[in-house]
C-alpha cells in the first residue's frame, strides 16, 4: 500500500514538472505582451503627450498593473530624485528588483536592459527610433514563441508525464 501510495506520487510529481514547464511558457509569453504594452505607453506619453523621459514613464506606469508599474515608478522616482546615475544603470538595477521574476530568458532580458542604455542619453527622435526597434524585435519574438508555444507545451507535458512513469516503473 505504501509502496504504491510512493509511486502514484512520483508518477504526480513527474507530470507536475511537465506542467509547469508549460506554465513557465504561457508566463513567458505573458511577460513579453506586457513589454510591449509598456513600450507602446512610452511611445505615446513621449510622442502625443511630449512628455520628458522621466514624465512618460510615470505616465506609463499609471496604465500598467503590479510589477510593471512599481518598475516605472521607481525608474521614473529615481530620475527626478537626480542621484546622477546614468539611465542605462537606473534602468538595469530597477528592472533587476521589480522585473526579475516575470520569466523572462537571459537573452530577452538582456535585449530589455540593453532598451534602457539607449533610451538615456538621446534626443527625442532617437528615443522615439530605439522604442520602434525594441517594439518590432518584441513582436518577432512574440510571433515566434506564439507559433512554437503549442509543441512545445505538450512535449513538456508528455515529457513530464512519461518521466513520472519511467521514474516509478524503475522504483517498482
Amino acid at each position: 500500500m505504501l509502496k504504491m501510495t510512493g509511486l502514484i506520487l512520483i508518477m504526480t510529481a513527474g507530470a507536475g514538472l511537465g506542467f509547469c514547464s508549460s506554465f513557465a511558457l504561457t508566463r513567458r509569453e505573458r511577460a513579453m505582451g506586457m513589454l510591449l504594452r509598456m513600450v507602446i505607453y512610452l511611445k505615446g506619453e513621449i510622442r502625443y503627450g511630449n512628455a520628458s523621459l522621466h514624465d512618460a514613464f510615470g505616465g506609463a506606469a499609471r496604465k500598467l498593473p503590479g510589477e510593471y508599474a512599481a518598475f516605472m515608478k521607481a525608474v521614473a522616482g529615481e530620475m527626478r530624485n537626480n542621484t546622477g546615475q546614468p539611465f542605462g544603470e537606473i534602468f538595469r538595477n530597477c528592472a533587476v528588483q521589480y522585473l526579475d521574476g516575470i520569466g523572462l530568458t537571459e537573452e530577452e532580458r538582456e535585449k530589455f536592459f540593453s532598451l534602457g542604455e539607449h533610451l538615456g542619453y538621446l534626443d527625442l527622435d532617437m528615443q522615439m527610433k530605439q522604442l520602434e526597434l525594441y517594439e518590432q524585435e518584441l513582436e518577432r519574438s512574440i510571433q515566434e514563441l506564439k507559433t512554437e508555444m503549442p509543441a512545445k507545451k505538450k512535449v513538456y507535458q508528455s515529457l513530464g508525464i512519461l518521466g513520472g512513469i519511467l521514474l516509478a516503473v524503475l522504483v517498482w
